[in-house]
């Protein structure tokens, strides 16, 4: 829309009473909140866990993952226990 046309639609905006313009800023701003949660949803896609299932070669990392969590879970809870033991 051209600027012309809005300094027009403004100018019939400012003829209305407080209340009138409050209501139609109202609904110019939930419509284009609409436009732009719909869009949004539009862009935003769902990824599923069962979408990754084959996408890294077994064993991913050179372990089985079953171990590296295991591991992981290990070293973490060492790290905690430095970390409360010395006050860090």
């Amino acid at each position: 829309m051209a600027l012309q046309e809005i300094d027009q639609l403004l100018k019939q905006a400012y003829k209305l009473t407080p209340s009138e313009r409050l209501l139609l800023a109202n609904r110019l701003i939930q419509g284009v909140r609409s436009d732009v949660n719909t869009s949004a949803r539009k862009k935003r896609i769902r990824r599923k866990w069962r979408d990754a299932v084959g996408l890294l070669p077994y064993p991913a990392l050179g372990i089985d993952a079953q171990i590296y969590i295991s591991r992981s879970r290990n070293e973490d809870g060492l790290q905690r226990v430095r970390v409360i033991r010395d006050g860090r």
